[in-house]
Formats: structure tokens, C-alpha cells, sequence
């Protein structure tokens, strides 16, 4: 092979493992779309979406355990795995509310491999620049700050969540499976 083809083969090579790391685990990201693929879907046959509205709603985001709860009146809605921020850029502290909702924010600070603005999709601010949203789980802790979850999981909560409700991000705590609302699946 030409010397030039093979470096061009490898830098693509790289750059297809980079996005890797960056991935999300919504599929419409790979296609370049990030925005029409969803934006007009409805949401998924799942009975948490058909939930009357709740007077109280709270989200707990436990750091120790890479776990979150979203509570509706006193019930558990959903819970799971997060990545919230590494030891260099650690996430927030605090009692905090929803200061925002963005169902296709892009980071203004942080850019993927491409120098495109990173996607945050299904975004809640809680604190200055920091932000619940769909993104990699890799396991542990590994963001800038902001608090991933999985894509349904995001989705669900921004689509339940309301401004103003309840976040609280601690070190401590774990998301227990807790018996599911008549008629629900058991989350978690």
C-alpha cells in the first residue's frame, strides 16, 4: 500500500475508535441525525410514561454507588446505573432543583472528536454548567461533571420531571429496587 493510504487508513481507524469513547447508547447518533431520529417519535410503550402527574417529584443521585432514583410521590419510578464526574472533575454536591430542561442541548464547552459540541441529550440543569443526561455508562465515574444515564432512562425522567423539582446528589446512598406501582413493571 501507498504510504499516505496507510496513515489515512489508521488515522481513521483512531478517529472510529475516539467516537467510541464517546458514543451514546442511542442509536440515531451513529447516523448523523441526532435530533430527527427522535425528536418525532413517540414515546415507548412503556406504562411509566402513561403515569398520572404527580404531585412530588424528586431525582437522587447517589455518587458512591454510580446509582440514581426518581421518585414520584414517594414511589419509585425508575433507577439505575449513572456515570457521574471523575476525581479531576467531580460532580456537584448539594440539594439542588431543576433549573432547565433541554431535550437537545449541546455541551458550549466540551467538543467529541470531531470538534462538533458534545451531545446531551435529554438534559436537566441542576447547578451552574452541570447537567443530568442520556450518555456513556462506562461502569464508573467518568464525566466532566454532569450526571449520565442510559437513553431510556433519561428519557423517561426528562419526560416526567418538571423545573423546580427536587435533585439531590450525595455521596452516600444506594438505588434499592423498590416494589413497583400497581400494575408496573419492577425497574432496576
Amino acid at each position: 500500500m501507498h504510504p499516505p493510504i496507510v496513515f489515512f487508513l489508521a488515522l481513521a481507524a483512531l478517529a472510529l475508535t475516539g467516537c467510541a469513547h464517546q458514543q451514546t447508547t442511542d442509536p440515531s447518533y451513529e447516523s448523523g441525525s441526532a435530533s430527527s431520529a427522535r425528536d418525532d417519535q413517540e414515546p415507548p410503550a412503556d406504562p411509566r410514561y402513561n403515569l398520572p402527574p404527580a404531585e412530588s417529584r424528586a431525582l437522587s443521585i447517589y455518587i458512591d454507588s454510580q446509582t440514581f432514583q426518581y421518585v414520584e410521590d414517594g414511589q419509585v419510578v425508575v433507577s439505575g446505573p449513572i456515570s457521574s464526574g471523575s476525581a479531576e472533575h467531580p460532580t456537584p454536591k448539594g440539594d439542588f432543583r431543576v433549573l432547565s430542561k433541554s431535550k437537545n442541548k449541546r455541551s458550549g464547552k466540551y467538543t467529541n472528536f470531531f470538534d462538533q459540541p458534545t451531545p446531551m441529550p435529554y438534559s436537566l440543569q441542576f447547578s451552574g454548567p452541570y447537567f443530568v443526561h442520556e450518555g456513556w455508562l462506562p461502569g464508573f465515574a467518568d464525566s466532566h461533571g454532569c450526571v449520565r444515564l442510559s437513553y431510556e432512562d433519561a428519557r423517561l425522567v426528562y419526560a416526567r420531571i418538571k423545573v423546580g423539582d427536587r435533585v439531590l446528589v450525595t455521596d452516600q446512598g444506594i438505588a434499592r429496587q423498590e416494589p413497583a406501582p400497581e400494575g408496573l413493571p419492577a425497574v432496576f
